[in-house]
């Protein structure tokens, strides 16, 4: 069995978690907060999420533990058949997470602890999203997902990813980037509706007081 590790109030754990569910996949959840000894003897990077595989191996980093749920239980794929269409939705998840996540995330200490915002990186975060969301909204068709008809591991990454700048874009002086993304909020509400995303975000609420505290 899987153990994963970390919390639900991180979005990178959500993207895990709700590939475990997608896939049926029996595993159990271990709750650990960074900067906790425990986590550094899983986590070689002492981030979350990791996962302990069912003969003891450690995994870190989100993108290699996706690759690893999906040698293992490889149905139902979140990929496309073709060699060269998977690379391309493993080259929008990467998008997503190079130009949309991380530069949105530049902003989220001053989220966390309630200070004003420095003028400089509010605009640096916003200028990279919205080249992130311009990217973004060149490479999907929303038909009805990001890349077509299926669900794929780029439309998971995704809804987790948005959680950090629909977080921040108050630090945007009333600009929003994912306007820029044509057909996101309809992807949206199709995303919502499903039994899975419903469960992760009400664990995610459940677990929010407890992740504020820390800060």
């Amino acid at each position: 069995m899987i153990i994963l590790h970390g919390f639900s109030s991180s979005n990178y754990y959500n993207v895990v978690k709700h590939v475990l569910l997608h896939k049926n996949c029996e595993f159990q959840e271990n709750k650990l907060f960074p900067k906790d000894p425990k986590l550094l003897e899983i986590s070689a990077t002492g981030k979350v999420p990791a996962i302990t595989s069912s003969i003891g191996t450690h995994i870190c980093e989100t993108s290699v533990i996706l690759d690893y749920i999906e040698d293992v239980h490889p149905t139902p794929s979140l990929y496309p058949l073709s060699s060269d269409d998977r690379a391309l939705t493993r080259q929008l998840v990467k998008i997503i997470e190079l130009y949309l996540e991380i530069p949105s995330r530049m902003l989220l200490p001053t989220l966390l602890q309630g200070r004003e915002p420095v003028p400089e990186i509010s605009e640096t975060s916003y200028s990279l999203c919205k080249r992130g969301c311009l990217i973004i909204n060149n490479l999907c068709s929303m038909s009805p997902y990001l890349i077509g008809a299926e669900l794929t591991i780029a439309d998971i990454f995704l809804r987790y990813a948005l959680t950090i700048p629909n977080a921040v874009k108050q630090f945007w002086s009333g600009k929003d980037p994912l306007s820029l993304i044509e057909g996101l909020q309809n992807w949206k509400n199709i995303m919502r509706k499903s039994e899975i995303s419903r469960k992760i975000d009400d664990e995610r609420e459940k677990d929010r007081a407890e992740f504020l505290a820390r800060f």
